[in-house]
């Protein structure tokens, strides 16, 4: 496989907020307005994992394992989203994370020459990389740097990794260019009236 950005459903999904488990949860846009999920599918959520070099070949969920890995995505979601403003995360959510993180994950093993990495249930362990790194999103030492997009369409959470720790947008290239143009276009109407 060429490189995973030259993936035409690389561009689709957002790779930029910051953390793993946060790009997961980016997999729903535009939560503000009108959601629109982009794991679909068991192949889309296969094609994510890859993409997201959390496997490197396609894995094939069961219903159960899909539903699973649907439903820890609105768990981190919705723990992120509490932690962001500064609300206790709900204990369902929690302990949902916290059972995705126990899985074992894939090991290395030597085959004909190569690694290959190789798990008894290569979806649970898939699953439990990402929910380790929502453990450490949500209950690590920098919860302050978690936030939301400003933009109220979108409500993408990300981790601010800026120096000044002051980060509005998702991305300043998508929101926070909305914002700019809207306040532009605003200034000229009120312009035009005066």
């Amino acid at each position: 496989m060429g490189r995973r950005q030259d993936h035409p459903k690389y561009k689709e999904f957002r790779f930029d907020a910051g953390s793993l488990a946060l790009n997961y949860v980016a997999t729903v846009r535009h939560r503000g307005s009108e959601p629109r999920d982009l794991l679909a599918t068991p192949e889309a959520l296969s094609e994510w994992l890859v993409l997201a070099g959390v496997n490197r070949s396609p894995i094939h969920p069961s219903p159960e394992e899909y539903r699973n890995a649907l439903l820890l995505r609105e768990a981190i979601h919705d723990a992120a989203n509490a932690t962001a403003l500064g609300i206790p995360p709900l204990f369902s959510d929690i302990e949902r994370i916290n059972r995705h993180a126990a899985h074992p994950n894939a090991a290395p093993q030597l085959s004909s020459g190569s690694i290959v990495w190789a798990a008894p249930r290569p979806v649970a362990a898939a699953l439990a990389d990402i929910a380790r790194d929502a453990v450490f999103v949500i209950g690590g030492g920098e919860t302050d740097r978690l936030r939301m997009c400003d933009e109220k369409g979108c409500r993408m959470l990300f981790f601010d990794s800026s120096p000044a720790n002051r980060r509005r947008w998702c991305s300043m290239s998508i929101c926070g260019n909305r914002e700019k143009v809207a306040l532009h276009r605003q200034r000229g109407q009120e312009d035009s009236t005066v």
